[in-house]
């Protein structure tokens, strides 16, 4: 079947085009997706999911566009904002893991926040401790919210594989703190 056969399908009988449409690009979607979204299965097959519903939603504006193009492209567009969403709101987590390698979890992370750098330790206070949005951080700091976001994520990875080697850089960056105030 061909782009413009599939167009006049959706737009006759949409329920036997979408399928029509999974059938002939449902792996196309799914590689590109995947390819975003590698280390978030589930949401890769959510994402196929939504990449599909638009198609269904949009079949009437598509007006003779190649439905494999606007289906590389959505697909691509959708992953990449969900793995930006994902990404995003990604926490540190407690788990077993982390609690069973550390004493007191808590006051070593406030430790470990201790030891970062400026700017990144008064924009991880100010979103975790005071709850201000990235937003007002970049409102504040004269930077991006954009920019706040990036160091955020970037800080709990450093926290998390910090928390997660026992302390070992805890030691080796409160030395380099103390050297740094000397």
């Amino acid at each position: 079947m061909e782009d413009k056969e599939l167009l006049r399908l959706l737009q006759k009988d949409s329920e036997r085009g979408l399928e029509a449409a999974l059938d002939l690009y449902g792996g196309l979607v799914k590689t590109i997706v995947s390819r975003v979204l590698y280390d978030f299965p589930q949401d890769a097959e959510e994402c196929v999911a939504d990449v599909f519903l638009r198609l269904w939603k949009n079949r009437r504006k598509l007006h003779g566009a190649p439905v494999r193009a606007w289906l590389v492209v959505a697909a691509r567009n959708a992953a990449i904002d969900r793995w930006r969403k994902l990404s995003r709101s990604l926490d540190v987590p407690l788990t077993e893991e982390i609690t069973a390698k550390t004493a007191a979890p808590e006051e070593e992370i406030c430790e470990l926040i201790d030891t970062m750098p400026l700017p990144d330790r008064e924009i991880f206070i100010r979103k975790y401790y005071f709850l201000e949005t990235a937003a007002e951080i970049a409102a504040e700091m004269g930077r991006t919210p954009d920019d706040v976001n990036a160091r955020l994520s970037r800080g709990r990875k450093k926290l998390k594989a910090q928390l997660l080697e026992g302390g070992r850089h805890f030691e080796k960056a409160k030395a380099l703190q103390s050297d740094c105030k000397n």
